[in-house]
């Protein structure tokens, strides 16, 4: 951070005395402190959006289409990633919590600690179980920025996933120590007051019980809205106001409250998907009115100045954090989400082995999910910053990912359903590998596979197809391999171009989970007769011990 920028910006005023800034002031402003002006204040696009990538105003090219300005560019800017090619990630680390503390003000600061809160970001977040939300998702949220703050609180966002990870490491627990308590069954609540760490230890040491508590924590709880004994619900912020409350105990010693107050807004601002509430106020509304409230509660000295810039921080964090939606290649959007559903179920964790039925419950979870999801609720505003039209320009390009994800992901259900409905009525449910073969495995020779014997259908005038489904299912995702499936869906694709968006969605009707014998029959027989041919032929190839109950099968649906 600000190694470009180290001499002039010692001249600069600090963090603690940033003034609002005119029109004029604003450009010269913006590559300084990132400074985001009020309402009154208009910011450019380039300057709240532009180290996202996000290209330029349509005023400035009107020439430019709309995937060119919502296309995430990597940009090379000084700052979090200037130098990410020669350093390893733990460096990269230590360098960037030392230099934004020291921007914040921060004295003295122990090297020892700069590598236990690298080493605590670094081990949480490459878990096997993190696939997208790997210590690399922190760099892509802070990539370019200049604001101390929302770096530090890129760093600690997701430091906690707990269902996915399998509850806390020990150092997480030792962290954490006097907040919650884990009931039987995996319930997670907060205490009904919260003690310092190791204060339990300290009872019959002489300390009054007053100096115990951790008011630290209780300040974070009211940024959050929560209250004590409340359960934490997993798709409501527990693991947002816990990894808060990592951020803030271990930053504690080192920074004022005022930005400990701000690190833990813009983490609470990363609580997903969130519609406004019945009184129309938006999350960073109610934000705002809660900051507001710890603020005079906790006697934090924030001006009404700076807690509006802390929401409109926490905006900008909570945008990039929900940026890969609008992606402009719908296949690099689909590749990520494809690691996502490898993070959250946990048999696709080992590649091949998991069951036909298991992938067909995934995909089916997965469905629901984008068919619920409303685009107009992952990017957020604050008193102008990000403007209207910006947000309008992510909304509009992130909706469009939504509808061609959940077309693709109805026709990988389909196609595997159509598997499970032939293991079904062959023997019973089985790996999905007995009737797909092999995945690819470097350095193993290339085995036989169902992409080797089915064909994309031929497109007809008369069949409806969405273009973009049909193109990714034959081609391919973007953005690399992931290790439970292929990139492309030749089973799917042949499905969809035969079917087409009527016939699929016919068809779904029958695709349920489980799968009886019964179920497995109204399905087929949903389908043309010459597809489940076309399909089981290659099942019996690949599925060598039901080679007789599929070609029983094959003949039924010849005549």
């Amino acid at each position: 951070l600000f190694k470009e920028k180290k001499k002039e910006s010692a001249s600069l005023p600090g963090p603690k005395s940033k003034p609002l800034i005119n029109d004029e002031a604003a450009q010269e402003s913006a590559d300084t402190f990132h400074v985001k002006p009020l309402i009154s204040i208009k910011p450019s696009f380039k300057k709240i959006f532009g180290n996202m990538g996000l290209g330029e105003h349509p005023d400035e090219h009107k020439k430019k289409t709309d995937d060119r300005l919502v296309h995430f560019r990597r940009v090379s800017a000084a700052g979090v990633h200037e130098s990410k090619r020669s350093t390893t990630l733990l460096q990269q680390l230590v360098r960037d919590f030392r230099n934004s503390l020291q921007s914040l003000g921060a004295e003295d600061v122990a090297e020892s600690d700069l590598e236990t809160w690298a080493i605590l970001i670094f081990e949480s977040m490459s878990a096997s179980s993190r696939v997208f939300h790997s210590v690399h998702h922190v760099f892509d949220v802070c990539e370019g920025m200049s604001d101390p703050v929302p770096v530090l609180a890129a760093f600690f966002h997701d430091v906690i996933y707990y269902s996915i990870d399998g509850g806390l490491t020990p150092k997480q627990f030792d962290i954490l120590s006097g907040i919650i308590q884990e009931d039987p069954g995996g319930v997670v609540r907060l205490r009904e007051r919260f003690v310092l760490p190791g204060a339990q230890s300290r009872r019959h040491s002489g300390d009054h019980p007053q100096d115990q508590s951790d008011s630290l924590i209780d300040m974070i709880a009211c940024i959050f809205d929560f209250k004590p004994g409340q359960v934490l619900n997993p798709f409501k912020g527990l693991n947002e106001f816990l990894s808060a409350a990592c951020a803030v105990r271990c930053l504690r010693h080192y920074l004022p409250l005022k930005n400990l107050a701000a690190i833990a807004a813009c983490i609470e601002a990363t609580i997903p998907f969130r519609k406004p509430d019945e009184d129309g106020n938006t999350p960073p509304q109610l934000l705002y009115k809660q900051l507001k409230l710890a603020n005079e509660k906790f006697k934090m000295e924030m001006t009404e100045v700076d807690v509006a810039m802390a929401v409109q921080d926490s905006c900008e964090i909570a945008n990039r954090d929900l940026r890969n939606f609008a992606e402009a290649s719908c296949a690099t959007f689909l590749s990520n989400t494809w690691n996502l559903m490898h993070e959250s179920n946990i048999d696709l964790r080992h590649t091949t082995v998991y069951s036909i039925s298991y992938f067909a419950v995934a995909l089916k979870k997965m469905c629901g999910f984008f068919q619920f999801l409303d685009g107009t609720t992952l990017y957020a505003s604050f008193k102008g910053v990000p403007s209207q039209r910006d947000v309008d320009l992510l909304t509009k390009k992130a909706q469009d990912n939504i509808d061609i994800a959940c077309r693709y992901l109805q026709a990988k259900l389909l196609s595997i359903s159509v598997l499970s409905a032939l293991a079904e009525l062959t023997g019973g449910d089985a790996p999905i590998a007995l009737f797909l073969g092999d995945l690819p495995e470097k350095n193993h020779p290339v085995s036989p596979g169902i992409e080797n014997f089915i064909q994309p259908a031929k497109l007809s005038a008369n069949v409806v197809v969405n273009d973009k489904v049909y193109r990714i299912l034959e081609h391919g995702r973007e953005g690399g391999d992931t290790k439970f499936d292929l990139q492309n869906s030749p089973l799917a694709a042949y499905l969809y171009g035969m079917l087409g968006e009527a016939g699929m969605d016919k068809c779904l009707e029958y695709a349920v989970c489980p799968m009886t014998p019964e179920d497995a029959k109204k399905l087929l027989d949903s389908l043309p007769r010459e597809a489940v041919v076309y399909i089981a032929k290659p099942c019996a190839m690949l599925a060598e011990s039901r080679k007789a109950r599929l070609k029983a099968i094959i003949e039924e649906y010849s005549d």
